[in-house]
């Protein structure tokens, strides 16, 4: 008989705490002020952070490889703002597989959906918004291609992820390319 309500004890325990730290309940909070306590720190050290690093210029090599690309050791990672001149990055093959622009995003949390939108400035005054690019995101770096990109202007990238959870936050960073590519580097 004490072996069957030691049973019975054990299972309604590990039920109420299976319960207690469902994701349903952390999302409402429990009745119970000491596990409150815990689920706001819980909550406070699962918050997501993300950040465009920078840009960097790839082959297709490693575009092709989608959410598993990973920067080829050496490559050059342009910080935001940043201005890209002479020959740099630009294509060198004659159907461009070289040279493709992506962007170098830092994130933290948990398993987490967001996008990446592009914003052409060829000139003063003048905006083209792209489509955005919708990427699943997983701890550590991830790379995104950015399309297109080859004549000279400034480029706008906005990644914003968080969807799911409520609260959209957003990282935004510029690159400008003022380069010289042989056969004006354009596509």
């Amino acid at each position: 008989m004490a072996i069957i309500s030691k049973f019975i004890a054990l299972s309604l325990t590990a039920f109420v705490l299976t319960w207690a730290m469902s994701p349903m309940v952390r999302a409402e909070g429990p009745a119970n002020p000491h596990i409150t306590g815990f689920m706001k720190i819980q909550n406070e050290a699962n918050t997501p952070t993300g950040r465009i690093l920078g840009f960097a210029f790839v082959d297709s090599s490693v575009t092709s490889r989608g959410s598993l690309a990973k920067l080829p050791p050496g490559t050059k990672i342009y910080a935001p703002g940043s201005t890209v001149t002479g020959t740099e990055g630009c294509p060198t093959s004659r159907y461009h597989t070289d040279g493709l622009v992506v962007a170098v995003i830092d994130y933290q949390g948990r398993r987490n959906e967001g996008s990446v939108t592009v914003t052409r400035h060829p000139a003063p005054g003048m905006s083209f918004p792209g489509a955005p690019y919708y990427l699943d995101l997983n701890a550590g770096r991830t790379l995104q291609y950015l399309g297109p990109i080859g004549m000279n202007g400034t480029y706008e990238v906005k990644f914003r992820y968080n969807y799911a959870a409520g609260q959209q936050k957003s990282s935004s960073a510029r690159l400008t390319l003022a380069r010289n590519c042989p056969g004006g580097g354009g596509f």
